[in-house]
């Protein structure tokens, strides 16, 4: 597979110097059973992150282990998904999916539709509903919900229109300010949860980064997203709704040299941490969902979300001859977007010590599925269960227990995933 076009296409949309030749070498074996080309936006994005860490080759196998999410505790696999997750059957005979993973979230869809807290009451509730009208109330009520839509469905939807030819990869120059040492540790402040956001902190750690997670002491948390993207993070809770937690979080943003930011768009800005707060020289890497740009612009959503909503799913369902939902086998989406983000904030360091400035890295997971489906149209193809190799993955000693997930793609991590708010907010020099 000659991944050169897509890594130079991609490098080009980010400031920096050149990487010469862009032949990655492809090590290893393992791919993804899928109606679009899952293996090359996963091996692409894979290399690019490397590529911009000095690693010039990708292990297959590694990459597979990485996205697959599969994570044991103690010998045990951590469960991916809660009960109420899933794709229910609508009154007009359409499909809507529900993502349930945080308890708020699981309430707040019983609560509409006022039934018992179970999977068989949920789907006789939502047997009451159109698509559209369960849709749209369950996200007026700040729910993470889709009506599954077919491929010509949503490029005729006015989001869809208005988004189809951003980039993959926004660059703005916010500033101007001195270029700063690049000798030190990086320090990175990981404002993130599930899941492109701490893989991107997470790619950073493992190239010796000091990485803090931020996170609030009021929000849930998924067990699995923890474990899997925890490695050679520390963690720490800061409460924005006290004058405390302000003060740490302004004291940490302006000593950190790159700030990830995956809460929904206007998240900090709504907490007093807008436009002027980021540090000068610094770099600074957003993400979204559904982007900053149409109607559904800062819409909350997962990976998951965006495959049901932008036709991803029934084309899966149509190219396998499967009458049920079939997604991509993995949640491709989220781990390439957290890839490229690595890729486009280490890129800008690079850059910022030679050039100064003060930079912003914007990418969505709409982008990423609008890139995945450029590289392709979809294909018939029989769906397979992931092969994950156990040579691609490790088993590591931590508070939560003996830890089994995917090894680095690249570098080394020093330590594996801790309990959220273990650490102080304080950077380690």
């Amino acid at each position: 597979m000659n991944l050169a076009g897509e890594i130079e296409r991609i490098t080009s949309l980010v400031p920096g110097a050149s990487y010469g030749d862009p032949n990655v070498a492809l090590v290893g074996s393992g791919s993804f059973a899928s109606a679009f080309n899952v293996d090359k936006a996963a091996f692409t994005a894979a290399a690019l992150a490397n590529l911009a860490f000095g690693v010039t080759e990708v292990d297959r196998a590694r990459v597979v282990a990485l996205f697959s999410c599969a994570v044991e505790l103690d010998g045990k696999p951590v469960p991916a998904w809660a009960d109420l997750s899933g794709y229910y059957t609508t009154s007009d005979g359409g499909t809507m999916q529900l993502h349930c993973n945080f308890p708020h979230h699981a309430a707040g869809v019983v609560a509409r539709l006022g039934c018992e807290p179970t999977k068989q009451a949920v789907q006789a509730a939502i047997l009451k509903f159109d698509a559209d009208q369960l849709e749209s109330e369950l996200i007026a009520d700040g729910m993470i919900a889709a009506k599954l839509r077919t491929f010509d469905e949503w490029q005729s939807h006015p989001h869809a229109i208005a988004t189809t030819d951003l980039p993959l990869i926004s660059v703005e120059r916010l500033g101007d300010a001195p270029p700063r040492n690049a000798g030190r540790r990086l320090r990175v402040l990981d404002c993130s949860r599930v899941l492109a956001g701490p893989v991107a902190g997470m790619t950073f750690s493992a190239h010796g980064a000091d990485v803090l997670l931020v996170g609030s002491p009021n929000l849930p948390s998924v067990e699995i997203g923890v474990l899997a993207t925890g490695f050679g993070k520390r963690n720490s809770f800061v409460d924005l709704e006290t004058e405390v937690g302000r003060s740490d979080f302004t004291r940490l943003l302006e000593s950190s040299d790159v700030w990830i930011d995956s809460y929904r768009p206007g998240a900090f800005a709504d907490r007093g941490f807008g436009g002027d707060h980021y540090p000068p020289g610094s770099v600074s890497v957003e993400l979204s969902a559904f982007d900053w740009d149409g109607p559904w612009a800062g819409r909350r959503g997962f990976d998951s979300i965006v495959q049901t909503t932008t036709g991803i799913v029934e084309a899966g369902s149509r190219m396998s001859g499967i009458k049920s939902a079939v997604p991509l086998p993995v949640q491709a989406l989220d781990f390439c977007t957290g890839l490229l983000a690595a890729f486009a904030a280490r890129r800008l360091v690079a850059h910022q010590a030679e050039h100064g400035g003060t930079w912003r890295a914007r990418l969505s997971l709409l982008c990423t599925r609008n890139w995945l489906v450029s590289l392709g149209e979809p294909k018939p193809f029989v769906p397979a269960k992931l092969e994950v190799a156990e040579a691609a993955r490790h088993t590591v000693a931590s508070p939560f227990g003996q830890v089994t997930a995917a090894r680095p793609i690249g570098g080394e991590w020093t330590s594996g995933p801790q309990h959220l708010g273990s650490s102080p907010p304080e950077w380690l020099e």
